[in-house]
């Protein structure tokens, strides 16, 4: 088993800081000290563990982009087929413990405002969306014919997108699973004999 320096240990709390705090606070309110205070830390260790907080907001929207693609993979046999591979997409995205968990979804809402005006976090938003339009074309390619490969992807990643927006603010697990069902059966609808 490789150890872990203190200095890789006391970043990670740092950004599970970051992440709890932007959820709370919002982008503004998410401050080198207050973040700090949240990991039981000094403000000059965080200036000690990053160069600036983009830099460690940055590294909070990795963090949480890795675990949504975490979730998606557990939920996904070895090897699956096209439509196993959706299926684990849709499931992933309306997990409770990608959704439901303290914050993650505001926070993650808020790194999609804050795409707007910070160039670095704008670069990771795309670089994100991208690999999840990604994996749904890998899947839909394979399922329907070419000249429906677009319409397919875009009806697919926009229903998702519409259902998260509104998940950020208070919701009830029925409605994940209104939200999760309803894209399921979309896809059902749009790819008949989709084999999940």
């Amino acid at each position: 088993m490789v150890k872990r320096s203190i200095k890789a240990m006391r970043r990670d709390e740092l950004i599970d800081a970051a992440i709890a705090v932007v959820g709370e606070e919002g982008m503004s309110g998410a401050t080198m000290a207050v973040i700090a205070r949240r990991a039981g830390m000094s403000a000059g260790l965080v200036n000690h563990y990053f160069d600036s907080k983009e830099e460690l907001m940055a590294l909070a929207m990795r963090n949480l982009s890795n675990l949504f693609r975490q979730n998606i993979m557990r939920l996904a046999p070895t090897n699956p087929t096209p439509g196993q591979r959706l299926k684990a997409i849709v499931d992933g995205s309306f997990a409770q413990q990608h959704l439901g968990m303290p914050n993650r979804a505001v926070t993650w809402a808020q790194f999609m405002i804050a795409a707007q005006t910070e160039p670095r976090i704008k670069h990771l938003y795309h670089l994100t969306g991208a690999r999840f339009v990604s994996n749904i074309r890998y899947a839909v390619k394979q399922l329907v014919p070419t000249d429906q490969v677009d319409d397919t992807v875009d009806g697919i990643a926009a229903l998702i997108d519409g259902f998260f927006w509104q998940s950020v603010g208070e919701y009830e697990d029925e409605d994940l699973e209104r939200a999760h069902r309803i894209c399921w059966r979309y896809i059902c609808l749009l790819i008949p004999g989709i084999d999940a």
